[in-house]
């Protein structure tokens, strides 16, 4: 075997789709070639993130920091003049700076990551700050795991509200038939050994259309997440992989991507989940004109001790719809299973469906691993895609990769369904 890499990378994989470019198909992370250090963790900051619904154009992350791994002491700043979201003026806001770093505390390491942003104009001024600065602080010491995030604003107003002076943590109001505000959030989580904490300066979702951003569509001010890991015991191999049911991308313009993130999705801990099955849920997912799905479900349940690691992964989706038929199921599952014991690692996939049929074409139950379809009109469709690298497996149901224009998406799109992936380090 490998020698054990960033026991985090599992976890930063989960976070890959909302902070980088889509990877390469298939990739699955590799063993490092340095000792990890006993504390893992991720944590990033941007000055503004956009999801508009009924678009597949979106804002991602600006002016982003994020740092991961083991290493101590660790820093990342960066900083934006402005950024400006159409239509409707959906985001105006100058001078970003972020910056995030690790570093070494009571044995054991402290998190702290930062988001400021000057001039704020939000839904065309209805929304206004003249600065806003959001704090996130996660801690883990022999002691345990601890998590805050805090936002100072100065001189916030948004239309129609009476604002306290100091707002609490977690704050919401109404803007009537236009948008719901949450302000001053702070989302802490432990489970398994795992700190997460998310923490934003205001989330705006929309309550109406505005231009094309629909219902639903949200906006995100100083959007930051750090997640930390405990030390995985010596004797115990470190552990990972991960579940969901969608994903879709869509690269505009280097700045400018489309996404529906990962959906449905569950982890697995470096630490497992002591033989418990953690399941993720979602009752349906719908981008107009690209795909819907009905109810999704992924788990994960893992155990680990001396010398001995095993992890199943699955996740399964009913009533699949891309591009308005040409791809449809009524089912569709996929497993992925990993097991480590006496030095050695055995993984197993396992695909299964009901009905598929591409372009019309029925697809057969028994259809043979990493099967292309090339579809007129639309691009590669891989069926039943398995990935192998020493210590990691993974499989993909469906992967598609759009390569003609058309179909309400743009060339290069992919879309991946029902993934599920697994690994062990030691």
């Amino acid at each position: 075997m490998a020698r054990r890499p960033l026991p985090f990378l599992a976890l930063l994989a989960l976070v890959a789709a909302l902070l980088q470019a889509p990877a390469q198909p298939g990739a699955l992370p590799r063993a490092a070639a340095a000792k990890a250090e006993p504390w893992s963790y991720l944590s990033y900051a941007g000055g503004t993130m956009v999801r508009a619904l009924g678009t597949t154009i979106s804002s991602d992350l600006t002016s982003q920091s994020t740092i991961s791994g083991t290493k101590v002491p660790h820093k990342m700043t960066s900083s934006t003049a402005a950024v400006k979201v159409a239509p409707k003026r959906l985001v105006d806001v100058s001078a970003i700076k972020t910056s995030t770093k690790a570093k070494r505390h009571k044995r054991g390491v402290r998190l702290v990551t930062r988001s400021r942003t000057g001039k704020v104009s939000l839904l065309g001024g209805l929304i206004r700050a003249d600065a806003v600065v959001t704090k996130n602080v996660t801690t883990g010491t022999p002691k345990g795991l601890a998590a805050h995030t805090t936002t100072r604003f100065v001189d916030l107003r948004i239309a129609g509200a009476d604002l306290p002076v100091d707002l609490p943590e977690n704050f919401r109001l109404v803007i009537p038939g236009v948008a719901m505000v949450e302000a001053n959030v702070n989302q802490v989580g432990q489970k398994h050994g795992v700190a997460t904490n998310t923490g934003y300066a205001l989330g705006i979702w929309l309550l109406s259309d505005r231009g094309p951003a629909r219902v639903g569509s949200r906006i995100i001010l100083n959007p930051t997440y750090s997640l930390m890991s405990v030390p995985v015991p010596n004797q115990n191999p470190a552990l990972g992989g991960f579940a969901f049911g969608t994903d879709v991308k869509v690269k505009v313009t280097d700045a400018v991507r489309g996404q529906v993130g990962r959906t449905a999705q569950a982890t697995t801990p470096p630490n497992g989940t002591g033989g418990r099955k953690d399941r993720n849920r979602t009752a349906e997912v719908n981008v107009p004109g690209v795909l819907r799905v009905g109810a999704v479900e992924s788990s994960t349940k893992a155990r680990a001790r001396k010398g001995y690691g095993r992890i199943v992964n699955q996740n399964q989706i009913a009533g699949v719809d891309l591009f308005n038929g040409l791809i449809t199921a009524d089912a569709v599952r996929v497993r992925a299973t990993s097991t480590y014991r006496k030095g050695r690692f055995r993984p197993r996939e396992q695909m299964t469906f009901a009905n598929l049929r591409i372009a019309g074409r029925e697809i057969p139950v028994d259809v043979g691993r990493n099967t292309t379809i090339d579809v007129a009109g639309l691009g590669k469709v891989v069926l039943n895609q398995r990935i192998r690298r020493p210590g990691s497996n993974k499989i993909r149901g469906l992967y598609v990769k759009v390569l003609e224009p058309g179909n309400g998406v743009e060339v290069g799109a992919t879309i991946e369904l029902a993934v599920a992936a697994t690994w062990v380090w030691k």
